[in-house]
């Protein structure tokens, strides 16, 4: 009976997966090659079904749940940024249609971290180099293969914030914390190097360009050795080491001069030393040294990026809950951290006379829904409410600046000064609209942050060019880079399946969850602490002035081989 029941459902399913399909994606049904679709979906779904218990079904249908949801509201949202499309004659249909069809990817990928052979595979340690010999190898082919990149585009890739940065970097613009001092103070190093000894800003940019380089290629090759320690099996690891060597953007970002390429680097590391606090937690205290790497590494993702204190900051006392037994070491080390933090950044932002980075970085939020509101809303709004809009703004009509998704022209007109003296006025008119228009509000957010969660989304992903300025750096290519040029055109060209999904910051997001969701199912809920910073960056990211940048969210992409390998370790019997 249970057999019959299963092959009904399948049945079911596989039928409202092909309409889905059709409704979706393609244009004329009436051909038979949807015979020989439907007799696949119900092939798949029946196997799917086959491998399903009480567990597995609550945390894959949950995921497929909330999935389903994201994609028909921000599909509505992409169109014309507004909610105004969810609702049509197709809703059910699509609603079942993105649900069956996450849910029977996430469970067939649960099933196969279930059984797979790889996890029962003994390593034939004969075959392989020592780990600490694989460790410098790694960063060679690593480099062997970024330098095509370098050529191309020597001495490096740099923006309008990179060229802000050397501005600062070079004492023509004053130093603020807009751009993480500590990052600019890393190119201050290189940049005077080149300038005072070879009398060339471009030497400097070189430089600096070969040190990110290098540090990259050393920060993916302690990924790799780390893996090779916890026995992930080889394959695994051939597969990681060719994503970092061959994925464009990682070759691409080591030659840009951003605070995020870096920041990205650190970030696994962070990971892996948080995986050994966890797991591991008297060894790692016992001795000094993981200490002492604890507090650099911490202190590094505090420096390298501005959002980086909440990273670390709000993990602990998630980490400080758990691993209570250990307070009396856990707690002085966390405030160790904070203490020299606080002491670095005071004196040095004292001695430097360093500005902090505008208030309306944090506002980006906010400030939209209120542009967005007055924008909509204009011939409602009363005249008291429309003056203590213009109030907070150095423009009349915030509303003509606003753009769904990019907060830097509203940001920009925010009146800061009267900000700083009248919060509680901002905060009050903020809730006042929010009751009145909280339809807005949502749309609003969701524009200015659907990127990072939908993978349909597209945005540009690498720049290729030298921002023109007028510091004397530019580009001079040592190779013409026909190859490396066909490699590139790949990442903006998102109409290409399977392959633009690579490039896609709502894809590396989903599989980061999938991967949070299996150590759920499989019931490794200590493993949850080792999720806790990566998707604290991605709520900041989700608050960040651009809709779908990738750069911000290359972390996601760094840490990603970490998250997927733990799936492959070898599990010692209980």
């Amino acid at each position: 009976m249970e057999k019959y029941k299963k092959n009904i459902l399948a049945i079911i399913l596989s039928l409202i997966l092909v309409i889905f399909i059709w409704h979706k994606f393609l244009v004329s049904g009436n051909t038979v090659v949807f015979l020989l679709v439907l007799m696949a979906m119900y092939y798949f779904i029946k196997k799917v079904l086959d491998n399903q218990n009480k567990q597995k079904c609550i945390t894959t249908v949950t995921i497929s749940i909330v999935f389903a949801i994201i994609e028909i509201v921000c599909t509505s949202i992409n169109t014309d940024f507004t909610l105004n499309h969810i609702i049509d004659k197709w809703l059910l249909i699509n609603f079942l249609g993105y649900a069956i069809l996450s849910w029977s990817i996430v469970s067939t990928i649960y099933t196969f971290f279930d059984n797979n052979q790889l996890m029962k595979k003994k390593i034939n340690k004969s075959i392989l180099l020592e780990p600490k010999k694989m460790f410098f190898i790694n960063i060679l082919l690593i480099l062997i293969a970024w330098l095509p990149y370098f050529l191309r585009y020597f001495p490096g890739l740099l923006t309008a914030d990179s060229c802000a940065q050397v501005a600062q970097a070079i004492g023509i613009a004053p130093l603020t914390n807009h751009h993480p001092v500590f990052h600019t103070g890393l190119i201050a190093i290189f940049l005077n190097i080149g300038i005072n000894l070879f009398g060339n800003i471009n030497l400097g940019v070189a430089m600096y360009t070969i040190f990110q380089m290098i540090a990259m290629a050393t920060m993916f090759s302690i990924v790799l050795y780390y893996l090779s320690k916890k026995e992930i099996p080889l394959f695994i690891r051939i597969v990681i080491l060719l994503f970092y060597m061959i994925y464009p953007i990682n070759a691409l970002f080591s030659v840009t001069m951003w605070k995020d390429v870096l920041f990205a680097g650190i970030i696994p590391i962070f990971v892996i030393l948080q995986i050994e606090l966890t797991f591991n937690t008297e060894s790692f205290l016992m001795k000094k040294k993981n200490i002492a790497i604890y507090i650099i590494v911490s202190l590094l993702v505090f420096f390298m990026r501005n959002n980086g204190i909440y990273v670390a900051v709000l993990s602990m006392p998630f980490i400080a809950i758990v691993l209570r037994k250990y307070w009396k070491k856990i707690i002085p080390m966390f405030l160790g951290i904070i203490v020299i933090y606080c002491v670095l950044k005071t004196s040095i932002f004292s001695v430097l006379n360093i500005q902090n980075g505008s208030v309306a970085e944090m506002l980006s939020v906010p400030l939209q829904q209120i542009a967005r509101v007055e924008k909509n809303h204009r011939e409602e709004l009363n005249d008291e409410t429309i003056n203590q809009i213009n109030n907070f703004f150095e423009c009349k009509n915030i509303g003509d600046k606003y753009n769904p998704v990019l907060s830097d022209p509203v940001k920009a007109e925010l009146n800061t000064n009267f900000f700083n003296e009248n919060k509680l006025e901002f905060i009050n008119l903020w809730l006042k609209l929010l009751r009145n228009y909280f339809k807005d509000y949502v749309e609003s957010f969701i524009s200015n942050s659907y990127g990072y969660y939908y993978p349909e989304a597209s945005h540009w992903v690498a720049n290729r060019t030298m921002e023109a300025n007028s510091m004397g750096i530019e580009q001079k290519p040592l190779i013409e880079g026909k190859i490396v040029s066909k490699i590139d055109s790949l990442i903006e060209q998102r109409n290409l399946p399977l392959i633009s999904m690579c490039f896609s910051i709502g894809t590396a997001f989903w599989m980061i969850v999938i991967c949070l969701g299996y150590k759920i199912y499989s019931k490794d809920y200590k493993n949850i602490l080792i999720y806790i910073p990566i998707f604290i960056l991605w709520l900041t990211i989700v608050a960040s002035p651009v809709f779908c940048e990738y750069r911000y969210a290359y972390s996601l992409f760094t840490v990603l081989p970490i998250y997927i390998s733990l799936n492959f370790k070898n599990r010692k019997e209980k």
